[in-house]
């Protein structure tokens, strides 16, 4: 699901191009998903895909851009396994001068403050 956006958010971007599956609009909402997910006995996980802040992102045909330059960088490079992430995250982090970085902290920032909030309203029941 996703939170207040009806378009699955992209790691630097807020529009992935993608619709969400399912959005809600509040902690609170999401709490009652939750809790009426264990009242019928559904197992597992959620996942929720918070958008990073507006004012942070990087739009998604920017980053696309740099992601297939990067990509073609590890090919070019023979980089493979394990090695793919931490070759692509610092490719991206020269090709975009540092915003990258700066995008990824404001994501978790972000999603460390949905996650208290949902949190609380948990503890609301």
């Amino acid at each position: 699901m996703t939170y207040d956006s009806d378009v699955f958010p992209a790691f630097w971007s807020r529009d992935s191009g993608l619709k969400s599956p399912l959005m809600l609009n509040s902690p609170a909402a999401i709490a009652n998903f939750q809790n009426m997910r264990e009242l019928l006995g559904v197992d597992g996980g959620m996942l929720i895909a918070n958008p990073v802040p507006a004012e942070s992102e990087i739009a998604r045909e920017e980053m696309e851009i740099y992601i297939g330059r990067a990509l073609d960088n590890a090919e070019r490079d023979e980089i493979s396994g394990k090695e793919v992430t931490p070759y692509l995250l610092d490719n991206l982090f020269h090709m975009t001068e540092g915003r990258s970085l700066e995008t990824n902290i404001a994501l978790v920032e972000n999603n460390a403050r949905l996650a208290g909030e949902i949190a609380v309203a948990l503890t609301a029941k």
